[in-house]
C-alpha cells in the first residue's frame, strides 16, 4: 500500500478512520485490473468456489424473472450460480475488465446471457432498473463520506420501489484491509447511520467465510430494500 498523503477522516459514533492514500476512480481500476492480470483469482481470499450466503438470500428476496445486478463482482462463481438456478436477467459491473473477461471466457456458452458494465460504480452516470442490488465486498472500500452517499445515490436510483440491495461488509471484528487497500468495518449501528431516508435496513445477517487459505473472515450482510 502507497505511503503517500496520509487522510484521517472521521466516521461513524465519532471514531477515526486512518488510511494511506484515497483511491480515485482511475486508481481503483488499476488496483483491480493488476490484482485480476497477475493474481490467480480462485486463490485470493475473497474467492467462493460456492458463493452460498449471496445466493440463498437472492433467492429468498427474488423470483426467477427479476432483475438483478452483482456490483464490484470481480471474477465471481454468482453469476454461474444464478443461471444454473434460472436466472436469466443478471447485469455484472466491475471496474476491472480483466474480471469480466474472465467470466465471460468461464461462462462459455451462456456468456452471452449477462449484461457486462465495466465503470466504478461512482463514476456511473446511467443506470437501469433492478429488482436486487447484490453487493459482495464493493461498500466498505468507500472511506470517504461523500463516496459512500455517492454510491447510494447510485443505488436509489437503480433499484425499483420495495426492491432489495444485499450488501456485505467485513464485520466490526473483523479485517480492517483487503486485497492490500484499507476498508471500513460495519455493524447493524454504523450501516443504519450510512443509509439515506430513502432506504430501509430491514434485516441482518452475520456468517463466517472460509477462504481458500483456510482462514476465517467475519462478514455482516445488510438487507435493505428502496421505499
Amino acid at each position: 500500500m502507497s505511503d503517500n498523503t496520509q487522510i484521517i477522516e472521521k466516521t461513524t459514533r465519532d471514531t477515526t478512520f486512518k488510511a494511506t492514500k484515497i483511491p480515485s476512480d482511475s486508481l481503483r481500476e488499476k488496483h483491480w485490473e493488476n490484482v485480476f492480470q497477475t493474481k490467480d483469482y480462485t486463490q485470493v481470499l475473497w474467492h467462493q468456489n460456492v458463493p452460498s450466503k449471496s445466493l440463498s438470500l437472492i433467492e429468498h428476496y427474488s423470483n426467477q424473472g427479476d432483475s438483478i445486478i452483482d456490483v464490484g463482482c470481480g471474477a465471481s462463481f454468482l453469476v454461474d450460480s444464478l443461471i444454473s438456478q434460472g436466472y436469466k436477467d443478471i447485469t455484472l459491473l466491475d471496474t476491472s475488465k480483466t474480471s469480466l473477461d474472465i467470466v465471460k471466457t468461464r461462462l462459455n456458452a451462456n456468456s452471452k446471457l449477462p449484461k457486462y458494465i465495466c465503470s466504478d460504480i461512482l463514476g456511473l452516470k446511467e443506470i437501469a432498473k433492478y429488482n436486487i442490488w447484490h453487493d459482495r465486498a464493493l461498500f466498505h472500500f468507500l472511506l470517504l463520506q461523500k463516496e459512500r452517499k455517492k454510491y447510494f445515490e447510485v443505488l436509489s436510483k437503480a433499484l425499483i420501489s420495495g426492491g432489495i440491495a444485499i450488501i456485505n461488509t467485513f464485520s466490526i471484528d473483523s479485517q480492517t484491509q483487503c486485497a492490500g487497500l484499507p476498508i471500513v468495518q460495519y455493524d447493524e449501528e454504523r450501516m443504519l447511520e450510512a443509509l439515506p431516508s430513502d432506504l430501509t435496513l430491514i434485516k441482518t445477517h452475520a456468517f463466517t467465510h472460509t477462504t481458500p487459505k483456510n482462514t476465517e473472515q467475519n462478514y455482516n450482510s445488510f438487507i435493505i430494500m428502496k421505499k
